[in-house]
């Protein structure tokens, strides 16, 4: 009876600190799940850029044409602030876009292979003013950047790709800094250039941008004809 007396004296104290074990592991337990989850999703990065921030900041620059554009609007993220100023201006859910490109051009980075993918991702919400609205069969000047295995645009939302006009250029003159190739590039005339798809006011916009307004129109206007006709129209 004693024996038993003392065994029972014993366990209770035992029994006590195991509960009390279990009640702090599920204590942690929210806390572990917050931190698991917010640690499986990319880190997106909606900051605002010029080209020239882009042209100097970007670890990998490349031309390429866009093969396939796909919006995977079920692969969501979690991003922005739960309450106050920001909610309007930073969407708390992202959609993934990937993006399937020829490259054709090298201009930064040890970028491999013919065909690459690169991921992006855009706010669920209306979109105006100036982000990353790319089109299938367009070519670009692309600004990326690795995030582990994966290739992914420079800066989410905002522009990360330059539109090229001029068609396929299969070499770039090498005169000057990237700002001034990128905008000869996008007024002189390329192997497949098209003159009814040529956008002066976009190269126009886009290389005054990168080396000044004077500068890009007086490569316009000093270059091929079908390009210098189009530019003596803008003033």
């Amino acid at each position: 009876m004693v024996c038993r007396a003392l065994r029972g004296t014993s366990e209770k104290p035992m029994a006590s600190k195991q509960g009390m074990g279990r009640f702090r592991v599920l204590q942690l337990l929210p806390g572990l799940f917050v931190i698991a989850s917010c640690s499986r999703g990319p880190r997106i990065l909606d900051r605002h850029l010029t080209d020239n921030e882009l042209v100097e900041q970007a670890p990998i620059i490349v031309v390429g044409r866009i093969e396939k554009l796909e919006w995977l609007l079920n692969e969501r993220q979690r991003h922005g602030a739960e309450s106050g100023p920001d909610v309007s201006r930073r969407p708390l859910y992202w959609h993934r876009v990937n993006v399937r490109m020829t490259v054709e051009n090298v201009l930064r980075g040890d970028l491999m292979g013919s065909s690459v993918e690169y991921v992006y991702w855009l706010p669920l919400s209306a979109k105006v003013g100036e982000w990353n609205s790319l089109m299938e069969g367009a070519r670009y000047v692309h600004f990326l950047r690795r995030e582990g295995p994966q290739l992914r645009a420079f800066v989410d939302f905002w522009p990360s790709a330059i539109r090229v006009t001029t068609g396929r250029h299969q070499s770039i003159p090498q005169a000057g800094g990237l700002q001034q190739r990128i905008a000869r590039m996008l007024l002189e005339p390329g192997e497949d250039f098209d003159v009814t798809r040529f956008n002066i006011v976009y190269a126009l916009r886009d290389g005054g941008r990168l080396v000044g307004w004077s500068a890009a129109l007086a490569l316009a206007r000093t270059g091929d004809p079908r390009i210098r006709l189009q530019a003596c129209e803008r003033r």
